[in-house]
């Protein structure tokens, strides 16, 4: 296993993240717009035999841990978002648990349910959840949970859809409002995504015009925030050997103004397949 370490300081995590099932093509797309307060960042990569992914950074702490997004050597890919922050355990350490455990999106939702039943927390945040033909949205607050299920499409922003939760989150801010105009265009544009080319445009959408709102988030007079890091993983499922083919795309800054590098994953993985998938990632 390597591990590239970065010490940074995070002041917001709003992110967008889905998830689409392209049927025609026999593939799954998991994406995520991770947004931050700070210009500067840069990845940590996680990579073993049988997992990748990109470190959660806890919103509470500015401590490195978990996995923000990733995928597993059965097709299973998670993403999170983050919502509110309280002093239980970041989401991120449930993503890196349901990638490195779970077959699939059933599997990690049964997973999850039993953890939140022992007791369990988490700070507020969104899961979603894609594999070669579901896909799910876990919603989290604490040791409260909402699931929605779906066979094309899932998407979530930095609010609950769900949970009831929508009076505590309005009173902190404009945060709310924004999140729910995001998550609006973001459905508005992915019933339209028929094809890998368009999960891209759409991740690099403004719509009326840049700012907190859009898909490509920038910073505005009410948040700092803005898209860092942009990716989507590429799961093809029509392989003779029946196994998934993955691809990590990933776009460094707004991708409006990025390329994505596109970087194969290959499972089970070695020192060489590591240290190869680091030379090709835009640091």
């Amino acid at each position: 296993m390597r591990t590239y370490i970065v010490n940074v300081f995070v002041v917001l995590m709003p992110s967008f993240a889905g998830a689409v099932i392209l049927p025609k093509y026999k593939k799954t797309l998991l994406f995520k717009n991770r947004d931050m307060a700070i210009k500067d960042y840069r990845d940590e990569i996680f990579y073993d035999v049988d997992c990748f992914g990109i470190r959660g950074v806890d919103n509470v702490t500015g401590e490195a841990g978990g996995l923000a997004i990733g995928v597993n050597r059965n097709g299973l890919a998670i993403a999170n978002t983050h919502v509110r922050n309280t002093p239980d355990p970041s989401y991120h350490t449930l993503t890196e648990q349901l990638l490195m455990f779970a077959k699939d999106a059933e599997d990690s939702l049964s997973m999850t349910v039993d953890h939140l039943q022992k007791g369990r927390k988490y700070q507020w945040g969104n899961l979603v959840l894609a594999d070669h033909d579901s896909m799910l949205g876990i919603e989290l607050a604490g040791s409260n949970h909402s699931i929605e299920w779906s066979e094309r499409r899932v998407l979530r922003t930095s609010h609950h859809i769900m949970l009831d939760t929508e009076e505590t989150l309005r009173s902190e801010g404009t945060a709310y409002d924004d999140s729910v105009k995001r998550v609006e265009r973001g459905y508005d544009l992915i019933r339209q995504v028929s094809t890998v080319e368009e999960v891209f445009t759409m991740l690099g959408d403004h719509g009326e015009s840049q700012g907190p709102t859009s898909i490509c988030r920038h910073a505005g007079p009410t948040s700092e925030a803005a898209t860092t890091m942009s990716y989507a993983i590429e799961i093809d499922y029509d392989t003779k050997s029946g196994r998934p083919r993955i691809v990590f795309h990933v776009a460094k800054g707004n991708p409006c103004q990025s390329n994505y590098v596109a970087i194969p994953i290959i499972f089970p993985a070695d020192d060489e397949i590591m240290k190869r998938a680091t030379q090709f990632y835009p640091f």
